[in-house]
């Protein structure tokens, strides 16, 4: 196995799980973010070779994803948007139902953002891309993306409260 193949498997190992999580929140759902896993990994190998010095593979590697995300909306852009389910392997029955109701909430209202408003949000909390790396990762100012990220956070409070 080549140098390159052992740190390709070794990013997708570290940072595989917050891809496809992120893909998922940004896809609504996970038939559609599986494909887009599949096309982040055909892109990062196709460059792996002329990749920069990283920082931040995790950064480098959520920006390859979202870049694939838009370019699948730009080519189908009428996707449904479906809310994934809730992780149910973990406590008693009550706090599973308290804790899916709560995830449905929440789905909901971030699904009912508007989409630059979502993608910015989905991209800096379930991707965990600093301020800096979520602006790169959507070619907008920082400030603009503090800007959305306050003004999403706002609207999320008043619809969860």
């Amino acid at each position: 196995m080549s140098r390159d193949e052992r740190e390709f498997l070794a990013m997708f190992e570290a940072h595989g799980g917050v891809l496809l999580a992120t893909l998922r929140r940004l896809c609504g759902n996970p038939h559609d973010a599986a494909d887009l896993f599949q096309e982040t990994a055909v892109r990062v190998w196709r460059n792996f070779g002329r990749r920069p010095t990283l920082r931040s593979p995790r950064g480098w590697l959520l920006t390859i994803g979202y870049r694939a995300f838009l370019d699948d909306r730009r080519r189908a852009p009428n996707h449904d948007c479906l809310v994934d389910p809730v992780d149910q392997r973990v406590g008693s029955p009550v706090r599973q139902a308290e804790r899916a109701e709560w995830q449905s909430r929440v789905n909901a209202a971030i699904d009912r953002l508007e989409p630059v408003a979502r993608q910015v949000v989905v991209l800096h909390y379930t991707g965990g891309l600093t301020l800096r790396q979520t602006a790169v990762a959507t070619g907008l100012p920082v400030g603009t993306v503090k800007s959305r990220l306050n003004a999403a956070l706002n609207k999320l409070r008043s619809v969860l409260e």
